[in-house]
This record gives structure tokens, sequence and C-alpha cells, in this order.
């Protein structure tokens, strides 16, 4: 098994167990007979068929082609000088110094560009991900649910408890 699925295996195993302490912990849920109720919701599922997130993904998508495209043409210039300076075939400290600064360069602005990305993307995706959040809450509370999981973190559940649907229908996803 490759090492990022043992990842995932034992992520979900670890937030399992936190949901079952929770559960077992929950004082409300032994006082006076009460029952929890938890649901679950496939977040993936939303999260695709946002109509918001295609967008993101476009946008994101642009940043990362005029990233990629700026990126190669420095790396461009630099590989030609360096062949230039080869050609040369003579040994010049200067030109060597010069080439290694433009080299750096390149290094340090791919890993500003990347950083943008990583942050343009979050830009993109926290407003999504907090509507479908309010989406979830707003369902779980006026159903009456205690906790609501991802589905991808559940061993086993009754479709009844499945609110995947009704938070796509709160969203107007088709």
């Amino acid at each position: 098994m490759s090492p990022i699925k043992e990842l995932q295996t034992i992520s979900r195993r670890i937030l399992m167990a936190i949901a079952l302490c929770m559960l077992l912990s929950t004082s409300s849920a032994f006082a006076a007979g009460a029952a929890q109720k938890i649901g679950v919701v496939d977040y993936g599922k939303i999260f695709q068929q946002m109509p918001e997130t295609k967008a993101a993904e476009q946008s994101l998508q642009a940043a990362k082609t005029q990233t990629s495209n700026e990126l190669n043409k420095l790396s461009s210039a630099l590989q030609s000088a360096a062949q230039a300076y080869q050609k040369a075939g003579k040994q010049n400290p200067v030109k060597e110094k010069e080439l290694r600064a433009q080299d750096e360069s390149l290094r340090k602005t791919a890993a500003e560009k990347q950083g943008l990305l990583i942050k343009k993307e979050q830009e993109l995706i926290t407003p999504i991900r907090l509507k479908i959040d309010n989406a979830i809450e707003s369902i779980a509370k006026k159903e009456g649910f205690n906790m609501i999981f991802d589905k991808a973190v559940r061993y086993y559940g009754e479709a009844e408890y499945d609110i995947t649907f009704k938070v796509m229908d709160q969203l107007n996803i088709k």
C-alpha cells in the first residue's frame, strides 16, 4: 500500500476514534436517555458540484498557466546564457557568478510564485467551504442532528442519515 493511502487509512481511523470518544464522552448522551442524532454528508461531492468550484478551478488553472509560462521564460533565458557560456569555452568567474545569481533568482521567483498560487487557492476555496459549512449547519440544526460527519470517515451508516442531497438542495446544486 502506498504511503499516502496508509496515511489516509490511519487518518480515517483516528477521526473515527475521536468521533467515538466525543460521542461517548458527551454527558447528554447518557443523561435522561437522550438519544444522539448523527448524520453524514458527502462533502467532496457537494464541493465538486458547486458552480463556484468550477469557476475557482478555472481561475486557478489560468494563474498556474501564467506562472508556468513566466517561469519557463526565465528558465529558457538561464539555459541560453549557460549554453552560451559553455560554447565560449573560457573560464570567467564573473560570468559564472552571474549565472549562479540568475539561477538563484529563478529559484526564488519560483518559490514566491508557488506561495502566491497557494494563497490564491485558499482565497478561492475558503468562501466555498464556508458556504457549504453554513448549509450543513443550517440543516443539522433544523433537523435536530447533534453531529455530522463526512462520509469518507464512516464505516457504516444508514442512508436516512445522509444529508448530502438536502445540503445540495439548499445550495441549489442540481
